[in-house]
């Protein structure tokens, strides 16, 4: 019997049965060609549905031109779209999981185009965020779009999907409409609250004509928009027992955010350390308000969690997105009682939004499989020579082949020097707002290594003779790699330390003033930042970059850039450090060139990036047959580098006629040279 009755028993939504409440909520995949979903965006959610979730909805689909977010959204109103549809209806459905579509309109919140296109709003009133300033909609307009999430509704239904959710939440247009701060319009469809609400009344009454009584329609809202001037959860109750009273609404799927500034932004995708399961208050709220059925999502991450918040009523359906982008069988893992193989979710934001962001398809630092479905599968089904290998470095490229490699039934050792596994993961545990990646990552890893047959070695230091004792097959070097000290003056002043030695080595001499400089626009200085000032230090972040944080995943900048501000951490973009003269530093300009001294300080921290550990694979790669760097060891990068040549290489091994091969992260898992 399942451990978790509420969250395994089914639920009628409208006119649709869930076999469960686990959801998988709209968010971008990027696999979407000429406005058509591909076959890897339907390869992706049918693992989520083969791992046992209730519902998936699918990402946003526009309902007019007008409204594509960017140059990958998913062309919700053109009729081409049904087959697409109907082939991923029908291989979820073998499953017993439901799909939704959600219909969507950005309205001033215009991403990215091929050239600018106009955006258009209830008002001219600009998106902070963006910098878009949209062209007040026409009347004509309002009606045309208006239809046009009548016409994607209809096309949703005839692909086979089993409902809609109207986009309402983050801002977006539906939202613009009922807000006085983005609705200035005098005619009917501005003013009063009423005719602030007479767009999404209209949007729904045009979908339910359109569709029939046998479909499923609902909305998401943000309960609350979690920014300056932005709609309250006062508000949004009115409205959502105005909406009722007027139109059938079969679910309302609870969020928090605004899209159109920075600090509202973030709740889109809210990374770690966010509380989770922060909406729930709101979703009780929405749900006795509106006496429908209320999904509520973000930051929910544990099966425990999810059964928690439909045992409490807080809500009769948990969107658990990223863990099942980590985990796709967590459902089923989670039913049958195997909780100790569930891989949980960082929080880290690197491969789902933050590749949305960037333009890449999604992905996940911990699953690197995750978006690359189809490959990966082909890759698996090879027929393959079992090999005995031998992987040295266990941080989390190490770990990942280790463990990839033993799934694929090699003879696997992990070596490290260190006396236990994670490599770096157990600095960050040290850091304030890294943490929970830090420890979520270990914890994933281990319960992999320690199920496993895979023979760890501890506190030894590989070295070439004892690669002809082991005589491996095939060698991984995942040495990692150590600080890059720059070569300047006064570098070696004792006064001066790099990030890795403030978390590894607490100094009790750090002093009162300190200056951390940062070469990469990365989180290291910014953790040893906030750590610092959070002990009472003064502390100015000096970056070589355009902006603090550049590197890093924008939600999590976000938070970052609130802590710093709230820290009251001085700021200066655009320097770099040149010189160490006495009690003396100065910083040069990046763009004029011109020098700084700055005085009255105590100690330096640096973060100026990380020099590879390639010394052991110079010496061994000629004393096997394969023998491969991944990580940091072949070329200093990202989480999600190590864990993705990890699992690449891995994948390879032992594949007959695999060729000369090399890492890509551009162009598939591995290419031929």
């Amino acid at each position: 019997m399942t451990p978790f009755k509420h969250l395994f028993s089914p639920v009628k939504i409208g006119h649709t049965e869930l076999k469960n409440r686990i959801l998988s909520t709209a968010h971008q995949t990027n696999h979407v060609k000429n406005g058509i979903p591909t076959l890897d965006m339907t390869a992706y959610h049918v693992e989520r549905a083969k791992g046992g979730a209730g519902l998936l909805i699918l990402e946003a689909a526009s309902a007019h031109p007008s409204g594509m977010l960017t140059t990958k959204t998913i062309a919700g109103y053109d009729k081409k779209i049904v087959p697409a549809y109907r082939e991923l209806a029908n291989e979820v459905h073998k499953y017993g999981t439901k799909v939704f579509s959600q219909l969507f309109h950005g309205g001033r919140e215009v991403v990215s185009s091929e050239y600018r296109n106009a955006a258009w709003a209830p008002s001219a009133v600009p998106s902070l965020r963006f910098s878009t300033m949209p062209k007040p909609m026409s009347m004509e307009e309002i009606k045309d779009v208006i239809e046009g999430f009548a016409l994607s509704a209809k096309w949703a239904k005839e692909g086979g999907l089993d409902g809609v959710e109207i986009c309402c939440s983050h801002g977006y247009l539906p939202a613009q409409f009922w807000s006085e701060e983005t609705n200035l319009r005098t005619d009917e469809y501005g003013g009063s609250f009423e005719n602030r609400m007479r767009f999404i009344v209209e949007v729904m009454e045009r979908v339910w004509q359109e569709v029939g009584e046998d479909f499923t329609v609902g909305l998401r809202m943000s309960a609350d928009e979690m920014t300056m001037d932005g709609t309250t959860v006062k508000d949004a109750v009115q409205i959502v027992e105005y909406l009722v009273e007027r139109v059938r609404v079969d679910f309302i799927d609870v969020t928090s955010g605004d899209s159109s500034t920075f600090a509202g932004s973030t709740h889109i995708v809210p990374p770690s350390p966010m509380k989770h399961g922060y909406n729930t208050p709101y979703s009780f709220k929405i749900r006795m308000a509106g006496a429908v059925p209320v999904f509520v999502g973000s930051r929910i991450v544990d099966p425990s969690e999810g059964e928690k918040i439909v045992a409490t009523g807080k809500a009769d359906v948990v969107g658990m997105t990223r863990a099942l982008i980590v985990d796709p069988y967590m459902p089923n893992k989670a039913k049958s009682g195997n909780l100790q193989q569930i891989d949980a979710c960082l929080g880290c934001l690197q491969a789902c939004i933050g590749h949305y962001h960037n333009g890449l398809t999604i992905g996940c630092v911990q699953n690197p499989s995750a978006g690359r479905e189809n490959e990966v599968q082909a890759l698996k089904e090879s027929h393959r020579d079992k090999k005995k290998v031998l992987v040295i470095g266990a941080g989390p490229a190490g770990m990942q082949a280790a463990a990839t490699l033993d799934e694929l039934g090699h003879n696997v050792t992990l070596a490290d020097k260190g006396d236990k596994i994670g490599g770096l993961l157990h600095t960050l545990k040290k850091m304030p707002m890294r943490h929970e990646l830090a420890e979520s990552m270990l914890d994933n890893y281990m319960r992999k290594i320690t199920t496993s047959n895979v023979k760890v070695t501890l506190g030894v230091a590989v070295q070439p003779e004892d690669i002809n004792k082991i005589s491996p097959d095939a060698i991984i070097c995942a040495t990692g790699s150590r600080p890059y000290i720059p070569d300047i003056p006064g570098i070696h002043d004792h006064r001066v330390m790099t990030v890795e030695e403030v978390f590894q080595h607490p100094h009790n001499n750090i002093g009162k003033s300190v200056l951390v400089f940062d070469f990469a626009g990365d989180w290291p200085a910014i953790e040893a930042a906030i750590d610092l000032a959070e002990k009472g230090h003064i502390v100015s972040l000096i970056t070589a970059r355009l902006h603090v944080g550049e590197g890093v995943p924008q939600y999590l900048r976000n938070e970052y850039l609130k802590k710093l501000y709230q820290l009251n951490v001085k700021i200066m973009p655009h320097y770099d450090l040149g010189e160490i003269k006495g009690d003396s530093v100065i910083i040069r300009n990046l763009f004029s060139y011109e020098k700084e001294t700055m005085e009255n300080w105590d100690s330096i921290i640096l973060s100026h990036g990380r020099v590879p550990n390639s010394e052991l694979y110079e010496q061994v790669k000629k004393l096997a047959p394969e023998v491969w760097q991944i990580g940091d060891c072949l070329a200093p990068r990202t989480i999600e580098e190590a864990t993705f040549e990890g699992m690449s290489i891995s994948l390879r091994l032992g594949v007959q006629d695999n060729g000369n091969l090399s890492v890509s992260t551009s162009k598939g898992l591995l290419t031929k040279q």
